[in-house]
């Protein structure tokens, strides 16, 4: 049996279509079920990747994302999300890289890297890939990686960097100023027991991408 239901789906539709607070007020008992869905989902993909590798004990509850907007700054008003996310720590934030996940009906994704790095991570992760960008390269060909995810994604700068030469072999991984990677999920896994198992397929698929990072970070 799946997690996440149909009907939570349903629900998530019917919210992008009725964006505003009486009708999420009147429908709250329908959010609170499919939240509790998720939450179970969390708990149990944290578990499984617990026997994957280590990870700081905590509620699962908490890594999961608030359903309200951050309209304070945005055009668009609407007040709630449509999806249901979390964002799951492996370590001190800044040190490792985290892992995301998003579920939403025509939209559900995984993925995780570098998404907004400091002055300082940015200049360690650059020195790394300096240093060591053919190891970077050789991760993100192999076919355990990119069965699952396609490139690296993420801003760059339109110049090359301060301190580094425009003919630098590694120069187009130099220019960039994130560092993630993603994959897109059918709703028909979504709705299917083979979510978790597959989620976690592509969880080691990740590590080594992860681990370049971490280690670039943490140095």
């Amino acid at each position: 049996m799946s997690i996440i239901t149909e009907e939570s789906f349903q629900y998530l539709r019917k919210l992008k279509n009725n964006n505003n607070r009486p009708w999420f007020e009147k429908n709250r008992p329908q959010y609170e079920r499919s939240r509790a869905e998720f939450t179970a989902f969390v708990t149990r993909l944290a578990d499984g990747i617990k026997k994957i590798e280590t990870i700081p004990e905590k509620d699962p509850s908490k890594y999961i994302f608030r359903i309200y907007r951050d309209i304070r700054f945005s055009k668009d008003k609407t007040p709630y999300k449509v999806f249901f996310s979390c964002l799951i720590q492996r370590g001190p934030e800044e040190t490792v890289c985290p892992f995301y996940v998003q579920l939403q009906p025509g939209g559900s994704m995984i993925g995780g890297g570098v998404w907004d790095p400091s002055a300082e991570i940015l200049r360690k992760i650059r020195q790394e890939i300096d240093y060591n960008g053919a190891s970077l390269r050789k991760i993100i060909r192999t076919s355990s990686f990119t069965n699952h995810f396609s490139e690296i994604r993420g801003e760059r700068l339109a110049r090359p960097p301060k301190g580094y030469d425009a003919v630098h072999p590694e120069i187009e991984l130099l220019k960039m100023k994130q560092f993630f990677i993603r994959r897109n999920i059918e709703d028909d896994m979504v709705l299917s027991r083979e979510l978790i198992p597959e989620i976690l397929k592509s969880y080691r698929a990740a590590r080594p991408f992860f681990g370049f990072f971490d280690t670039a970070m943490a140095d």
